[in-house]
């Protein structure tokens, strides 16, 4: 009799599993990367790589050694950050988690197997049974689950393209600070050879006595103060190395034999056609695309919360018991009364998810447009002032230095006025060189902002409450 029961029993089995079978996708660990590289490429045009597996020690591929022989541009370093940085191969991993989840997602409950015995004091025959279970109510939120995992698979792609994105922006934001630096400690080693030059002809004259004491002095100190900026221009030159390092993923002597192809910013370039500027970025934006799917994920939870609110779970099996040599088997049905408990919590928890989702999106369209306005008055700024430095400060401080030098040698001035003079030269020069990266700065948050997300700079919209939303936390996005 006990075999009887068996077909009963594993049909429940093979149903369920028959049914799981049509929706279940297998597990494919890169799943999702070829659209992460598309996205990228789309935007920046450069290519990425997932690289699987441990590859601390692995030596640097044969073309990247390639690029590191010549010196760098901005296109080569954010190239090598794409292929190298290891923080990108960790981001990556995300998509295995996010399509992890994806399938277990679309996973049936497994059915339970009760077996249960009883042995009669006063003897006989011993007492038997045997039951398998399945939920099957679980076959109906299957796919409302996939959907739901489906939408927050798809915000994980996007958000992680954003983040690619990022780490483009951080490369060319580092290799800017890094020509600045660069620029500077060769500006600051030209006013040291001129100071040390000129100290020296003062204290000739000085031996002299052509000059007074005051004038060798006055000379020494702008001399000293000279080698000490450059001293400090070096320190940040090395910061600003090791930081393209890092995002370059480089280390031993790769990290040191590198060098960058120009150590001068470029000019400024043709101002950039303004129109649709905020439009653009709202449609290229990736931040708003992974907020949408925030919401089509909360859309989805609303009507799992609301079906299975009422009926969590329906369980269907089987059972046999023997009752003394005989066994009589039956089905079996388990179905949760909802008096108290009919998910009107988590229906309303489900709306409230959605409601934010909706609000965080339109928050986040109003700053893209703010972002975009400003952004783009900043890069006109930055550009004019580092025009005005170059054609009209820079020429005018190099000829007053030039006149007050000329009245200086005649003992027309005292070294107080052609120190000054000297020290305005010099700090037009700085202004210069920090015109032209606040420039760069600004050109590398418009690009990010067009190639679909927002600049790390700018504050992003979020709120506390999306703390205490575990199942649909609005992404950070930085």
């Amino acid at each position: 009799m006990l075999l009887s029961l068996f077909p009963f029993l594993f049909f429940i089995v093979l149903a369920a599993a028959g049914l799981n079978g049509c929706t279940a996708i297998a597990v494919d660990p890169h799943a999702g990367f070829p659209q992460v590289s598309q996205l990228v490429n789309e935007r920046v045009g450069q290519e990425i790589a997932w690289v699987p597996g441990p590859e601390e020690a692995a030596p640097v591929p044969t073309t990247i050694s390639a690029r590191l022989k010549k010196g760098l541009n901005e296109t080569d370093s954010v190239q090598i950050a794409l292929l190298q940085n290891r923080n990108l191969q960790a981001l990556y991993t995300r998509l295995s988690i996010a399509q992890a989840d994806l399938v277990q997602a679309s996973l049936l409950h497994n059915p339970v197997v009760d077996l249960s015995s009883g042995f009669p004091v006063a003897g006989g025959v011993v007492d038997l049974g045997f039951g398998m279970a399945m939920d099957f109510i679980d076959l109906l939120y299957t796919p409302l689950r996939k959907r739901v995992a489906t939408a927050q698979f798809e915000e994980t792609k996007l958000r992680i393209a954003a983040e690619v994105l990022e780490v483009v922006w951080q490369t060319q934001t580092a290799f800017y600070r890094h020509q600045a630096n660069e620029q500077m400690l060769e500006l600051r080693h030209q006013v040291a050879a001129t100071t040390a030059a000129s100290s020296e002809l003062v204290r000739v004259m000085r031996e002299a006595g052509n000059v007074r004491e005051l004038d060798l002095a006055s000379e020494l100190a702008l001399a000293g103060e000279a080698k000490l900026d450059v001293r400090l221009a070096e320190i940040a030159v090395r910061e600003s190395r090791e930081r393209l390092n890092i995002l370059m993923g480089l280390w031993g002597e790769d990290a040191q034999r590198w060098t960058v192809a120009s150590v001068h910013l470029p000019e400024p370039r043709e101002p950039l056609d303004a129109e649709r500027f905020e439009s653009r970025a709202i449609e290229r934006s990736l931040d708003l695309a992974a907020a949408e799917q925030l919401i089509v994920a909360a859309a989805e939870n609303v009507g799992l919360d609301r079906i299975s609110g009422l009926f969590p779970e329906v369980i269907v099996g089987g059972k046999g018991e023997r009752d003394g040599s005989e066994w009589e088997p039956g089905p079996t049905f388990t179905l949760p009364i909802p008096l108290f408990d009919h998910g009107q919590a988590r229906v309303a928890r489900a709306q409230a998810e959605l409601r934010q989702a909706r609000e965080l999106r339109s928050a986040l369209v109003v700053h893209i447009h703010a972002v975009a306005r400003s952004t783009r008055d900043r890069l006109s700024g930055h550009r004019d002032r580092a025009f005005h430095y170059r054609d009209t400060l820079l020429p005018v401080r190099e000829r007053i230095l030039h006149e007050t030098q000329l009245q200086y040698n005649a003992m027309q001035v005292g070294p107080l006025e052609l120190l000054r003079a000297k020290e305005q030269q010099i700090e037009a020069g700085v202004r210069y060189i920090e015109a032209l990266q606040d420039y760069w700065f600004a050109h590398a948050d418009l690009a990010l902002l067009l190639a679909g997300h927002l600049p790390p700079t700018e504050p992003t919209p979020t709120g506390p409450a999306l703390e205490q939303a575990p199942r649909f936390p609005f992404p950070t996005l930085r």
